[in-house]
């Protein structure tokens, strides 16, 4: 083999690992939509549909990210929803993560100026300026010891000054 013949495989070479390093960078973090969720799995969309095949091109199913330990989370998502998903090695598989994506035209912003905000399935709950609202159709609180201000209101309060008929009680104690 010449040395002109050792320098163009070696640029062969050089290209085929080029080319894989962009396929894998390109395929590291994409982004689409929800397209099915199985429990805790999802599938993203990921490209339009192939005119050739006609099929969607989505992820295999892949965890969607919570936290988890002593402070744990579990925020659902819907058919829908956009996301990202992040694949560390840059090949789409068991390593791969879905990631909750930002706010689109689709799915816009919810809170109003610097709030928290926190909504699922028709309740919202918001924290602005030290005011905390709950908005839900209705709310069940469920508590060995419930409080409001050192006042017991939960199902063992008393109340003093019951008589018989229409008279208000005491506050509760």
């Amino acid at each position: 083999m010449s040395a002109m013949d050792a320098l163009v495989r070696e640029i062969m070479s050089l290209r085929k690992s080029l080319d894989d390093l962009d396929r894998r960078l390109t395929t590291s973090h994409m982004t689409g939509n929800i397209a099915q969720i199985d429990g805790n799995r999802v599938r993203i969309e990921l490209m339009d549909v192939n005119s050739k095949t006609g099929e969607k091109f989505l992820s295999p199913w892949v965890q969607v990210q919570e936290a988890a330990g002593a402070s744990s989370t579990h925020f659902p998502v819907k058919v829908g929803d956009p996301m990202r998903l992040f694949s560390p090695n840059g090949e789409l598989g068991s390593q791969s993560i879905a990631i909750r994506d930002s706010y689109t035209e689709t799915a816009e912003n919810k809170a109003e100026g610097t709030e928290l905000y926190i909504g699922s399935n028709g309740c919202v709950l918001r924290f602005s300026d030290g005011v905390a609202t709950i908005e839900a159709s209705s709310i069940d609180f469920k508590s060995k010891h419930l409080t409001h201000n050192g006042t017991n209101i939960g199902d063992t309060h008393r109340h003093g000054g019951v008589e018989r008929g229409g008279a208000n009680t005491n506050e509760p104690h």
